[in-house]
């Protein structure tokens, strides 16, 4: 049997990669504190998806979380000073939206 969460976990997960890549170009790594706000908001979003691995039909808490990455992303790609990086923002938000869908789908609540 196939796990409807594991699109969510994969998303997230491509999220925190696209996310160190992006810290690595920036211009100074290592030194942004909205980068690892949204680190923690992702490991955040991770975790509450745990949650519903363990049984939860609650997905509210996880959704927040996404949406919130997305809102820190949008923060950060509207305030980078390098448009080389836009696609890693984009490819960011594209994953979020796969998480979403796939939690989404998994629990019945999608459209």
């Amino acid at each position: 049997m196939s796990d409807p969460l594991a699109p969510a976990r994969d998303a997230l997960n491509t999220c925190d990669e696209v996310l160190a890549r992006l810290e690595l170009k920036c211009c100074d790594p290592g030194r942004s504190p909205s980068m690892a706000a949204l680190g923690d908001t992702l490991s955040g979003a991770a975790a509450e998806l745990g949650t519903l691995d363990e049984g939860s039909t609650d997905a509210s808490r996880v959704l927040d979380a996404l949406e919130d990455a997305g809102a820190q992303i949008g923060r950060l790609q509207v305030g980078c000073c390098a448009p080389n990086r836009l696609p890693l923002y984009t490819e960011m938000l594209e994953n979020l939206t796969r998480a979403q869908l796939a939690v989404n789908l998994a629990m019945g609540t999608g459209h």
